[in-house]
């Protein structure tokens, strides 16, 4: 009796021991292995060297407005014959730098338009010619242009003497009068000056 009672008390202990390590034994978690030293939460983790900025995409190698476009004419241009909606071609005559950066270079082609054009009419009407940019190519692409317009205007006669002509153009290249007649003339290979009214992005 005593031996069954002892056997019996064996038993419990053994399957209560058994029970206690079994409980004491925490379960793995997936991955666990390697949370040790790798394991950083993303806002913790050291950004990608090699990765793009945030605010790049903001960055701009745009042309600002008030830049000067100085093109030499590829074309004779006269208020003789010019009527307003005509378009005539150009060259950039000096390239078009920004910080440093050359955004367009020299030669690029230009379209421009005879905004307004008056022929000669009498001493009291002289001719004029009001000239705008409209448009350059850059990378086989035409690219719409707002600019400041070039005015000139021929002089008024008295006793056959030929007054100044009036214009509004950044600087004074450009002007020619003919002799003898109250018309503008811009002969090939002139020098005109006009500022980008509105930024090139």
């Amino acid at each position: 009796m005593k031996r069954w009672r002892l056997s019996a008390a064996l038993g419990v202990a053994w399957l209560t021991l058994a029970w206690a390590t079994g409980c004491s034994r925490q379960l793995a978690v997936p991955g666990s292995k390697a949370t040790a030293n790798s394991g950083q939460l993303p806002f913790d983790r050291v950004s990608d060297n090699g990765g793009l900025s945030p605010t790049t995409g903001f960055a701009s190698d745009g042309i600002p407005a008030g830049i000067a476009i100085t093109i030499r004419l590829q074309m004779a241009l006269s208020s003789a014959d010019a009527r307003a909606g005509d378009t005539f071609q150009a060259v950039l005559d000096e390239p078009l730098v920004v910080a440093g950066k050359t955004m367009v270079p020299r030669g690029t082609l230009v379209t421009g338009n005879v905004v307004a054009a008056r022929a000669f009419g009498s001493l009291n009407e002289p001719g004029y010619l009001r000239l705008t940019l409209a448009s350059m190519m850059e990378n086989g692409n035409s690219v719409a242009l707002q600019t400041s317009s070039v005015f000139a205007k021929g002089g008024s006669y008295g006793k056959g003497s030929a007054a100044e002509p009036a214009m509004d153009s950044m600087d004074g290249t450009g002007i020619s009068i003919h002799s003898g007649e109250g018309d503008v003339r811009f002969s090939t290979g002139r020098r005109l000056t006009f500022r980008l009214a509105q930024p090139l992005h």
